[in-house]
């Protein structure tokens, strides 16, 4: 199959609501189920149906954090989903859980997120439709990791499962034990970890730091790859590249790390994307046309030649990794004031890519 084509031909195929409050985080669950984190600490899961049928009601939350999730991810086996965000918590949810309390969440609160004269805020719908409330089964954590003292914004899994990496806005990096919940390190780098990435041989953990303040100064930004074992600075590349990143990731192959610009809201063509070696952090090239206003999350495809963007212009792009060409742009370009894209999945098999939307839904895409 050319997967060229197939992205040609990609399209919104369900438009999951939610409420008003913005959608920060979005992992698959396999190739039929998406989990999506909102600024209000509640986790949903849809069960996908085939193209064309009617959207999905979610059929489970996760209840448990008490602030905004700003991470998920899915353990390598499928079974475990780990969360973390401003309560300063880690949390394990076992996602083949049958059981759980009966429960409700409202789809529907009368209000979208609207640009009301230079600020994002609430506007009342004219004639919203009635809410929707669907039932679902609500289920606790497995358990949680209470290391961090502040926001937590860093979170990544080792591909053997065994490793997690946690960073803060205090500037602290754990290194867990997966399955005993054990510290086996900490240190301190030196700005505050907006996002970090560990390496699929499990060696090296790329932070990327920066003070996210309005007055942002190029000085106050780094990226910089860290010995896992000893928390040495193996690599520091923050003169190269300015301005505060929002994501980094490793290809699952480890011959591709990425990265993007977009921390904070900033005007024109703020969203960088660039495209590392994995050993010593040097820039081996720049995507372009970058995103406006900074870019969000990336991913990259199972395919192992693409690798996607989200932005707050509301695009998701994909980049084909060879030349670094870009193949098509998913969604309308918004260069003004909206609510970004916060994040992008993916699913296993390479079909179906989901987007957190600030808006307050997910928006699933048929790549084929």
């Amino acid at each position: 199959m050319n997967m060229n084509e197939t992205f040609a031909n990609a399209k919104v195929i369900h438009t999951l609501p939610w409420n008003s409050d913005m959608v920060f985080a979005v992992a698959f669950i396999g190739n039929d189920k998406v989990a999506a984190a909102n600024r209000r600490g509640d986790i949903l899961i849809w069960y996908l149906p085939a193209t064309g049928d009617k959207s999905p009601d979610p059929v489970r939350r996760l209840a448990g954090h008490t602030r905004a999730i700003n991470c998920l991810l899915l353990s390598p086996d499928g079974k475990t989903l780990i969360s973390a965000g401003n309560d300063q918590t880690v949390k394990f949810w076992d996602v083949a859980l049958t059981t759980g309390e009966p429960g409700q969440v409202v789809l529907n609160d009368g209000f979208v997120r609207k640009d009301q004269g230079g600020t994002m805020g609430l506007k009342k719908v004219s004639g919203p439709p009635p809410p929707v409330t669907a039932n679902v089964v609500v289920q606790k954590p497995l358990r949680e990791l209470t290391g961090h003292k502040d926001w937590i914004w860093g979170l990544a899994l080792s591909p053997d499962g065994k490793t997690l990496v946690t960073g803060d806005d205090s500037s602290e990096v754990i290194v867990w034990d997966t399955q005993t919940g054990a510290q086996r390190h900490r240190w301190k780098v030196k700005l505050w970890v907006r996002a970090l990435d560990i390496s699929p041989d499990g060696k090296t953990v790329v932070t990327a730091e920066n003070f996210p303040q309005l007055k942002f100064k190029e000085t106050d930004a780094g990226v910089r790859g860290w010995d896992v074992q000893t928390g040495e600075l193996k690599f520091d590349v923050s003169e190269q590249l300015k301005l505060g990143m929002a994501a980094v990731r490793f290809s699952d192959d480890g011959k591709h790390l990425a990265i993007c610009q977009g921390n904070i809201d900033r005007e024109g063509e703020a969203g960088k994307v660039f495209l590392l070696d994995p050993k010593t952090g040097k820039t081996l090239r720049e995507l372009k046309p970058p995103h406006f206003r900074g870019a969000t999350d990336l991913v990259f495809h199972p395919d192992g030649q693409h690798l996607f963007t989200s932005g707050r212009d509301r695009l998701v792009k994909i980049w084909r990794l060879s030349d670094g060409q870009l193949v098509r742009d998913l969604g309308e370009q918004s260069k003004g004031q909206s609510e970004p894209l916060y994040a992008i999945s993916i699913t296993p098999d390479g079909k179906l890519l989901a987007a957190a939307d600030g808006t307050g839904q997910i928006l699933i895409y048929s790549l084929t």
